[in-house]
């Protein structure tokens, strides 16, 4: 998944599962499974690879050796979940520091980046903007409100929803979002992301629909 690939994605197959952590047996969808390392083996499948912040092992140096070899496999279409986070015991330098290791790399590979975010949107895009990302960025499982997703669209970055929008809560948020901007997830739910589509897709205040 190369530069604009997010973009050109979403036209391959009629339902897209843009994150999850386990894969499923589900009739015409495309799961882009989540690993992260130090947890286990990429799988053959198509998936994205990354150090996540509530995972980083001691000085991360071991894992960072093992994601730029494991980045660079035909399989692994993205960089991440990576990203920052307020509420995890990973000291926050160490985080900082890991995560712009990721943003530098996928500008090098010219891989998209797939962000976990909680409570740090602020200090995530000065750090996207700090280290001049090149690639499509996409904030996973989304679920703040307008004004933040108003903010990261206007940085041209993608939005991923998942199942948070079947609790009603969002509808103010659904009718606003371009769809050339938005994915659609499970993460670590047991959801099935057609449903997620179909919510959207007949949401009382959505207009898309």
């Amino acid at each position: 998944m190369k530069h604009q690939s997010f973009s050109k994605l979403r036209f391959m197959i009629p339902y897209i599962d843009i994150h999850t952590h386990q894969h499923r047996e589900v009739p015409h969808l495309l799961q882009l499974l989540n690993c992260i390392i130090g947890k286990g083996a990429i799988p053959e499948t198509i998936c994205s690879v990354g150090i996540h912040p509530w995972y980083v092992e001691g000085d991360g140096n071991t894992q960072w050796a093992l994601l730029k070899q494991q980045a660079t496999s035909t399989q692994v279409l993205a960089i991440g979940e990576c990203g920052l986070d307020k509420l995890t015991d990973t000291p926050w330098d160490k985080q900082i520091e890991i995560f712009e290791c990721q943003i530098l790399l996928a500008n090098k590979l010219q891989k998209p980046l797939i962000i976990h975010c909680v409570r740090a949107f602020q200090e995530t895009m000065i750090m996207l903007k700090a280290q001049k990302v090149q690639v499509p960025v996409l904030f996973h499982g989304f679920n703040k409100k307008k004004e933040v997703a108003q903010a990261l669209l206007r940085q041209g970055y993608y939005l991923s929803l998942g199942s948070a929008i079947l609790k009603g809560q969002m509808d103010d948020i659904l009718i606003d979002l371009p769809l050339e901007k938005i994915f659609f997830e499970t993460d670590d739910k047991s959801t099935n992301v057609v449903d997620i589509y179909s919510y959207f897709c007949t949401c009382p205040k959505n207009q898309h629909g």
